[in-house]
């Protein structure tokens, strides 16, 4: 009985559930637009799912006692069914079948799908692409994404019809377009004149294998530092979590790491920097959007594609320098700041591909979701 009535509830079309990754992180783009709608949407009761108890702890002291739930009691689930819409970037507030009869399950993703994901990864069995089918293909009402050229890889991705594929933006770009806390640029030494030229090195997380930095065969540390204190360069290195520990050698004054405890989400500071390297992360595809260098290192390129796979020529897509000794790489670093930047056309051709969705969209997706709704 008690199965019963959870299940079979009235839905309350003005509550909005929010998850992401395994109910247990605050991040991606669940996180900017549940924060776009508690400051925006006074109509709306948002909700956001975080079964990890100290880091719910902490997300009610920073936003509100009562905005964070969990789903490991009968009263986190019965508030979880009772909402009209659930937004999810990974996974699902909870797991099962028909839970979109009358509700809106929107899947907000969280990134630009460079790389093969989902039912495309290569690696993907059978007996997975049929859970993955039923537990979340036939939950989904609607998948959003950047672009319209992106529209039939995330259909085929998530196995949907194309209609269900809206190309409504990314929450978390929004705060591309906004000024930078100031404290927090203080924490991180970036809101200092010593350091007028910043760098951003993202690599992508290899599941079972070290990343390489700086993959030169010629790479000497204490030269690429004396070359950034001369030229008055600062990278800050970010990195998976669990790699964390593999970067303390490539460390010093004017190579340093971004700590997790002192930034959230790497998205809340892109903009304050003046160059980006990466090889495969998709952030590159979000920096498109600031219009500045990019740098990319895809030293495992080849490895990396049999065993991943891409969904673009990743030659074609990665409009930016890609130096393969340290003397080239600080060459181009010379180049850049110089102001001789020769793959601009270039970013902005591969911008248009990618981000259609070129400016704040929470609003707009919070307007069409309530259009679906009727909620005037």
């Amino acid at each position: 009985m008690i199965f019963s009535h959870l299940f079979n509830q009235k839905l309350n079309n003005k509550v909005w559930v929010f998850s992401s990754t395994n109910n247990e992180e605050f991040n991606y783009n669940s996180k900017y637009l549940f924060i776009y709608v508690l400051e925006n949407e006074k109509d709306i009761t948002p909700y956001y799912v975080i079964n990890d108890d100290n880091e719910r702890e902490r997300l009610k002291r920073k936003y509100g006692e009562s905005f964070f739930i969990e789903t490991k009691t009968l009263e986190g689930i019965k508030t979880v069914l009772s909402a009209g819409v659930w937004f999810t970037s990974a996974g699902l507030p909870l797991y099962g079948t028909k839970f979109n009869n009358n509700r809106q399950i929107i899947n907000l993703w969280h990134g630009v799908p460079l790389k093969k994901i989902a039912l495309l990864e290569n690696n993907y069995s059978k007996l997975k692409k049929i859970y993955f089918k039923t537990i979340f293909s036939k939950n989904y009402s609607y998948i959003l994404t950047t672009s319209k050229n992106l529209i039939n890889i995330m259909k085929d991705s998530f196995g949907v019809d194309e209609r269900k594929v809206k190309v409504w933006g990314q929450p978390r770009n929004d705060v591309i377009f906004k000024n930078v806390n100031k404290d927090i640029l203080e924490s991180l030494s970036l809101y200092n004149d010593k350091y007028n030229k910043l760098i951003l090195y993202a690599p992508t997380y290899r599941d079972n294998e070290e990343t390489c930095l700086f993959p030169f065969e010629d790479f000497d540390k204490n030269k690429l530092e004396e070359f950034l204190e001369t030229n008055n360069i600062l990278i800050y290195i970010h990195t998976h979590m669990n790699e964390s520990s593999n970067i303390s050698k490539y460390l010093g004054k004017r190579i340093r790491v971004l700590e997790d405890d002192k930034i959230d989400d790497i998205m809340g500071i892109l903009n304050v920097f003046n160059i980006l390297i990466t090889d495969y992360s998709s952030i590159y595809i979000d920096f498109l959007l600031l219009k500045r260098p990019i740098i990319f290192l895809p030293y495992d390129k080849e490895k990396y594609l049999s065993k991943r796979g891409f969904n673009f020529d990743y030659d074609k897509v990665t409009p930016g320098h890609k130096p393969e000794t340290m003397n080239e790489f600080m060459g181009v670093l010379d180049e850049i700041f110089a102001g001789r930047d020769l793959y601009k056309e270039d970013r902005e051709l591969v911008n248009d591909i990618f981000n259609e969705i070129s400016y704040p969209c929470s609003k707009e997706i919070c307007m069409n979701v309530k259009g679906i709704l009727e909620i005037k």
